[in-house]
């Protein structure tokens, strides 16, 4: 199979996750998984000192700036909704298996070291902290989930 055909195919399956909705019982199960896994992580990242929930809350105030919605928004894009895209929209195909769907979540979870010893220094202490590896992995091993029971919407993670 050429490259490029291989890039259609993926831009193809990227755009597919845009447009694609779950169904009723797929929003349920996105729900559950959400819920499941945002429960793990943030109970592991408590108890295991990566965050302090009491000390390291800081909510967004009027009073710092007018524009306290800019930094929610832009993390609902990037790295969310433009990571999901590439990560599940163009290199899952829908059905998926495990294995495939696996390889993808070890790729995606193993590339933040790399990125933090390469692109993003100011992410190295923290993308090769093995307890955010861990994090990371039950967080996407959540959206991977989620992709495959919507049908592959990559919207609904």
């Amino acid at each position: 199979m050429s490259l490029s055909v291989v890039l259609a195919e993926a831009t193809n399956r990227a755009a597919l996750s845009l447009t694609t909705f779950p169904t009723a019982t797929g929003w349920l199960h996105v729900s559950a998984i959400a819920f499941g896994t945002t429960a793990a992580a943030g109970l592991f990242a408590a108890i295991s000192g990566f965050i302090d929930p009491v000390q390291d809350f800081d909510p967004p105030s009027f009073e710092k700036s007018k524009l306290c919605w800019v930094k929610p928004l832009s993390a609902f894009l990037f790295p969310s909704l433009v990571e999901e895209v590439l990560w599940r929209g163009a290199m899952l195909p829908i059905p998926c298996t495990t294995a495939r769907a696996g390889t993808v979540l070890a790729a995606h979870v193993l590339l933040h070291p790399v990125a933090g010893l390469t692109v993003w220094p100011r992410g190295r202490s923290t993308f090769g902290d093995p307890r955010f590896l861990l994090l990371a992995t039950i967080v996407l091993g959540g959206t991977t989930a989620s992709y495959l029971v919507s049908g592959g919407s990559a919207r609904s993670e």
